[in-house]
Formats: C-alpha cells, sequence, structure tokens
C-alpha cells in the first residue's frame, strides 16, 4: 500500500473505533455510497475517497447517520446507478462522464480535448464559476445534484498492434470508447474505429481482439490489469476523466440542516482524499514507470505531435457537439474554454 493510502486508511479506522458500532444505531439514516472500482485502497482513489466519506459520516452524527460502501458495480452498471441514484435507492453515486451523459447530454460538451491543461487549472474550473453553472443547469434539468468533481486524471492512448505517434498511427485500429459521442468523434478524426464497450467487458474485448485500443487515464488501467493487454501507449493527455460524485436533489433537500452539514463536510473531505490520492498513485505506484515495468512501449509525443492529434480532434468534436447539442451545446463548451483561460491568467477561483 502506498504511503497516502496507508495514512488516510490508518485515520478512517481510527475515526471508525472513535464513532464506536454507529453503523449499528437502530435509527441510523444508512447512506448508500457506490462506485465501479475495486474495494482496494491500494489502488482506487474512488474507494479511499469513499472510506473517508464514511468515516466523517459517522464519526460526526453520534449515531444518527451510517454510510454503506458498495465498490465493483455490485448495485449495477452506470445506467443503473444512475436510475437508481433519482430513485433515491442510492444517495451517492461516483459516477463517470458516460454515466452521467445518458441523464445529462450537455455534459458532453465539457469533455473537449486538450481542453484542460493540467491538473491545478482543472480544478479551478470545476471547482469555481463554472462548476456551479453546469451544477446549476445539471440540477434543474435533471434532479441529479453534482456535489463533487474528484480524483481526476488524464487520458493516456494504448493498443496492441503499433506505436502511435501522430494521428496517421491511428488508422484503422479499433479503440474502446465509453457511449460519450464526443469521443466517438475525436477517435473517428484520428482515424481510428471507435467502438464503445462497457468498463466490465473491456479486458476481455482487448484480450480476444474485440477492440485494440483503448485510452484511460493510468491508474485507471491498473484497476482493470489492461497493461497486461496493451503494448503500446502514447502519453497525449488529450482528456481529463474525473468521478463525478452525485446525488438526487429529493435526498439532499431532505437532510435536516445539522445532517446536511455533516453530509456536505464529508463530501468536501472525500473529495480533497480522492484528488490527494489520484495524484500519488500516478506519482508513485501507477505511473508512467508502472507502463514501463509491465513491458509496454511508452511514447511521449512532441509539441508539434501534440498539435496533429489537436487539430485533427478538436474541430470534429465541436462540430459534433453543435450537431448534437446545439447551441446550448456549444455555448457550454465555449463557457469552458473561457474558464480554462480565466484559470490560468487570473486571480484563483472560490
Amino acid at each position: 500500500m502506498n504511503a497516502f493510502a496507508r495514512t488516510l486508511i490508518s485515520g478512517v479506522f481510527a475515526g471508525a473505533l472513535m464513532a464506536g458500532g454507529l453503523a449499528g444505531a437502530a435509527d441510523a439514516k444508512t447512506i448508500k455510497i457506490a462506485h465501479e472500482e475495486p474495494a482496494d485502497a491500494e489502488r482506487s482513489a474512488a474507494h479511499i475517497s469513499a472510506l473517508v466519506f464514511k468515516d466523517v459520516i459517522e464519526s460526526r452524527s453520534n449515531g444518527e447517520m451510517s454510510v454503506d460502501i458498495h465498490a465493483a458495480s455490485d448495485l449495477g452498471n452506470q445506467r443503473e446507478r444512475m436510475e437508481l441514484t433519482k430513485n433515491n435507492i442510492i444517495q451517492v453515486n461516483i459516477a463517470s462522464i458516460g454515466g452521467l451523459a445518458g441523464f445529462y447530454p450537455a455534459i458532453n460538451a465539457i469533455d473537449l480535448p486538450f481542453a484542460l491543461p493540467n491538473v491545478t487549472t482543472a480544478y479551478k474550473v470545476f471547482d469555481g464559476p463554472f462548476g456551479q453553472k453546469l451544477a446549476d443547469d445539471m440540477e434543474a434539468e435533471t434532479g441529479l445534484k453534482l456535489l463533487a468533481v474528484n480524483a481526476g486524471g488524464f487520458y493516456v492512448l494504448t493498443n496492441s498492434e503499433r506505436p502511435v505517434k501522430t494521428p496517421a498511427d491511428m488508422k484503422g485500429i479499433k479503440f474502446r470508447t465509453m457511449s460519450v459521442p464526443s469521443h466517438i468523434a475525436m477517435m473517428e478524426s484520428l482515424g481510428a474505429a471507435a467502438t464503445p464497450v462497457p468498463w466490465d467487458e473491456l479486458y476481455s474485448a482487448l484480450q480476444t481482439g474485440v477492440v485494440e485500443g483503448q485510452h484511460n487515464p493510468i491508474p485507471i488501467m491498473a484497476i482493470g490489469n489492461l497493461q497486461e493487454v496493451q503494448k503500446y501507449a502514447t502519453l497525449t493527455n488529450h482528456l481529463f476523466g474525473a468521478d463525478w460524485w452525485v446525488t438526487s436533489s429529493s435526498f439532499h433537500d431532505g437532510l435536516s440542516d445539522a445532517e446536511r452539514v455533516i453530509f456536505d463536510d464529508a463530501v468536501e473531505a472525500a473529495k480533497l482524499a480522492g484528488r490527494g490520492a489520484k495524484l500519488s498513485l500516478r506519482a508513485t505506484d501507477f505511473g508512467v514507470g508502472f507502463l514501463k515495468d509491465a513491458g509496454m512501449e511508452v511514447y511521449a509525443p512532441t509539441r508539434d505531435e501534440l498539435a496533429q492529434f489537436r487539430d485533427k480532434a478538436v474541430p470534429a468534436v465541436m462540430k459534433t457537439i453543435e450537431e448534437d447539442l446545439g447551441e446550448k451545446g456549444t455555448a457550454l463548451a465555449n463557457d469552458l474554454l473561457d474558464a480554462v483561460e480565466a484559470a490560468q491568467t487570473g486571480p484563483a477561483q472560490n
């Protein structure tokens, strides 16, 4: 276990002992939190953040609130968990952008390739006015409340066919995507054959050749052991993938004032823990060295080569956003770009 995870988990267990059997209280309000990653604090930032959320809730609520963590999609796939969240059967869902897209299509407009240059800027954008505007619109349209954008990391391209240095090298390779129109448009613009595959089928799809490539942050690859069935990696950092913490408006509004303070504080603590855990995992156990140790050939594109990817992908994705989402999608994409510029040049957003 890496040092960051060990410190977090020791704190969780200490807090649970102090709480003294809160989960067993007869009148406890039980909060179900669900995610698709394994219940493994050595590999999963989502699970670490869920454990911290649980600890804060249970240690501060005097037995009135408890948390059940459901990992590894044991309450259903992305779409099923979102349905359960809307119906207040799951109280907190840790979703991907693909999971949200089926309920809030406008989210596709912010998954612009190469829009977010680094983690610091990404968090300034999502913690600032842009993120609040996005959350307000999502809640008004869907009844789903965005609690946090957590544990983000940048995507790399991997495949089993050949080294990829420029878009020309991607021609004809079958790349797995989520069922997100902007991801599909991006892959097709780069010459790849975009093929949506569910996460829980991805390893076998890569192993059997149903698809030959995929894109994910390296720590997510490690969770799925995808390095075992991939040979080449390209450090494009083209998309920022994050955990989207959502609840239903009805659940959050139904909390008492005291419960809501504890709940919101627990979300904030989990956000800090998850972000730190993801950075730690990338910097220690599950970074570029992890891929090389697994026998993968890793390539870092030059600035000119990255420009080739950007020049093909960005116009194609913007066209898809305009066609699929109309003026609202285009405005949201441009708002994102404006927020990125403000985060890089202006004062920090609060």
